[in-house]
């Protein structure tokens, strides 16, 4: 068998599916509309993601690969990807979660269920602003995603992407 037949689980965790259910209600492929804040530019830049979430390590995580489609530098689209992996902490009923990016950017961040239902992730960019990921309105077919970070410790937030994701 293979890394990733290894890798792979068929579904959650058996015995605690309530608690990953979290974040395993995004199984599947999601196709999303992207945009972003380029604070360099000062401008928002637009694209595409496909977004797919699994089960894996024996149900206890769900990771996701993303494929970001974006303006190139040359005028013709560039695809990027990146991956997040969602582990489940029983004994701190948290998540804890770390994003990839293959130009060697790797985020930390805690995630939680949110009062109204959706997800709160918190952390530290690398250059050590906090930072605050939530996923919002999640149906089954649909779910609104936003980055925000603070330039003032977490006194204030804005606004640095935004996606919107229908699931395939």
């Amino acid at each position: 068998m293979g890394m990733t037949e290894e890798l792979a689980a068929a579904g959650p965790w058996p015995g605690h599916e309530q608690e990953m259910d979290l974040y395993g209600r995004l199984v599947g492929t999601w196709d999303v509309t992207n945009r972003y804040f380029v604070e360099e530019k000062d401008e928002w830049v637009h694209g595409t993601v496909v977004w797919t979430f699994g089960w894996a390590l024996g149900g206890h995580t769900v990771q996701d690969v993303m494929w970001f489609t974006g303006p190139g530098a040359d005028g013709y689209p560039r695809r990027d990807t990146g991956s997040t992996v969602r582990h489940y902490n029983p004994a701190g009923k948290t998540w804890a979660i770390v994003w990839f990016s293959p130009l060697g950017r790797v985020t930390k961040l805690t995630g939680r269920a949110a009062d109204d239902g959706g997800i709160v992730q918190e952390g530290t960019q690398t250059d050590g602003r906090p930072i605050r990921w939530l996923f919002t309105e999640v149906t089954a077919e649909s779910f609104r995603w936003l980055g925000y970070i603070s330039d003032d410790e977490g006194e204030t937030w804005r606004l640095e992407q935004e996606m919107l994701a229908k699931r395939r």
